[in-house]
């Protein structure tokens, strides 16, 4: 799949290419093709800051300031992000280390772009939006700003899906994103609100009529303070930004606003980059900082002549497929067994064989809960060559005293028939836990998976317990106790999960098995 990104100054295109590049890749290698050559302490800041949020992403960088066909060994099956278009036409029409002008160079990059792209399984472009301010530039400026056009306008239409971010929103302007990444549009429903646009364009009265936002409501930012963060609508955003970059001050959390807050702000983002540090630190902060909005929550429309366009949210659709360990001993004789570790016995390695058949090879991130029974199952379902990590926050709930004992056995023990016939969620095992603390300590471990691990595909191997622990969390309209939730051996649950997630309304399911 070819997709080019375009947009303004730190508007949210590298965030967007970075979900593209995981959600496409799946467990084939993803490379970060780096054509930004850095000229001075800023450049290397803003190489610096784009490290840290691919960082966890098993990018293989690979710097490359000009001449992608000629200089990459390309990989068929890879998955190829370039960032971007206007760095690879600067070096390739101004030079990279020693300045000199080449004036066709669109030309050369052009077909760069179309050979390399043909030579992968999928390619992302990001661009640059520099082709919206009022200044007139030097025919050397003109030819390049030009030439950039030129050149998204030729990957445009080799690409599959084209897509525009603007204050970290996007519009999708041609075909269809991969189905893991879905463009979500968030409705008006009272809380906080951006709006953004061009000067003059009618974003305050659009404020007036969509939101019902008075005259007396509106604190209007300046460039000398902070506004008042309990206004009802805070206008010309863009000022007070400016002020923070003139003081090198960090801008307020979106915290500080109101939770029905409408923020109006002028988009500055687009255009050639200012000559001014000033204004170039002020503008990068600006598109930061309204990417930041959006993904705490803000809903972000576009005015243009008046008129407003909802901005929808990417959001990356992940799967995690939660399996059961296969039977041991222990479920054969019906005991309770949470801490005791036991292996697979003979029929419970026959029935996981047979799902194994049945499933084919497990492919992702691979976990387990560490114990023999989750880890012989996991060797068997994704081949014992497979590598995979151990969690032992995942581990079943221990029983403590009752371990290893049937409820035949069990049943004479007044403290069993306590925890049993009490609330044996909030009751803690003599020695062990209690249902709510397994729940608790798995949530904490699942949460933490899905936040340090990027991967499209997590597979976790776990016991009954985990598992209904965490489907009662996800699921509480369905009303479900434990027992309920609870997989047989060798099967067990596909989540779909969107966004950062995780939490009820953010997952879907299947049953799995």
């Amino acid at each position: 799949m070819k997709i080019l990104i375009t947009g303004g100054a730190g508007s949210g295109k590298s965030a967007l290419a970075q979900e593209l590049a995981l959600a496409l890749s799946g467990d084939a290698p993803r490379y970060y093709v780096a054509a930004m050559v850095p000229r001075d302490g800023e450049d290397r800041r803003r190489i610096r800051r784009h490290i840290e949020d691919r960082s966890g992403m098993d990018f293989e960088t690979v710097e490359c300031p000009m001449g992608l066909s000629d200089n990459i060994k390309a990989d068929p099956e890879g998955t190829y992000l370039m960032d971007s278009v206007t760095a690879l036409l600067s070096n390739a029409m101004f030079g990279s280390t020693d300045f000199h002008y080449v004036p066709d160079a669109a030309e050369q990059v052009k077909k760069d772009l179309e050979t390399f792209s043909g030579r992968v399984r999928h390619f992302i472009a990001v661009s640059d939006g520099i082709y919206s301010d009022a200044l007139r530039y030097d025919p050397m400026t003109e030819g390049y700003r030009q030439g950039l056009a030129a050149a998204e306008r030729h990957l445009a239409a080799l690409s599959d899906a084209v897509v525009e971010c603007s204050a970290g929103g996007a519009v999708l302007l041609k075909g269809a994103l991969p189905e893991e990444v879905e463009l979500v549009e968030r409705e008006e429903n009272g809380g906080m609100e951006v709006i953004v646009g061009g000067a003059h364009a009618g974003k305050t009265q659009y404020a007036a009529q969509h939101f019902g936002i008075s005259k007396e409501e509106i604190f209007v930012c300046s460039e000398n303070g902070t506004p008042d963060f309990n206004a009802r609508c805070i206008g010309h955003l863009e000022r007070y930004l400016r002020h923070c970059a003139a003081a090198d001050l960090e801008p307020a959390p979106p915290a500080s606003f109101r939770e029905d807050a409408v923020i109006i702000c002028e988009d500055i983002t687009c255009g050639i980059v200012p000559v001014d540090p000033l204004d170039r630190k002020w503008r990068e902060m600006t598109g930061r900082y309204l990417q930041r909005l959006a993904r705490e929550g803000a809903g972000v429309t576009r005015v243009v002549c008046g008129f407003g366009q909802r901005l929808a949210q990417p959001v990356r659709v992940r799967e995690v497929l939660l399996l059961r360990h296969g039977r041991t001993e222990a479920n054969e004789k019906r005991q309770y067994c949470g801490s005791t570790d036991q292996p697979l016995s003979a029929k419970g390695r026959e029935e996981i064989e047979n799902k194994a058949a049945l499933y084919g090879p497990l492919r992702g991130s691979l976990y387990t809960s560490g114990m023999r029974r989750t880890d012989g199952t996991m060797e068997i379902l994704a081949g014992p060559a497979c590598t995979y990590r151990r969690e032992p926050g995942l581990r079943e709930m221990d029983f403590g005293g009752f371990e290893g004992k049937t409820y035949e056995e069990l049943c004479p023990d007044p403290d069993y028939r306590r925890w049993i016939c009490g609330d044996n969620e909030r009751n803690r095992c003599p020695g062990g836990e209690s249902g709510e603390q397994m729940e608790e300590r798995v949530r904490r471990t699942f949460d933490r998976i899905l936040r340090e691990d990027p991967a499209q595909r997590i597979v976790i191997v776990t016991h009954g317990g985990p598992i209904a622990g965490l489907m009662r969390h996800f699921f509480p309209e369905e009303d479900k106790n434990r027992y309920e939730w609870q997989p047989g051996c060798g099967e067990g649950y596909l989540l779909k999960i969107r966004g950062a997630g995780p939490g009820p309304g953010a997952v879907s399911y299947r049953p799995f098995g």
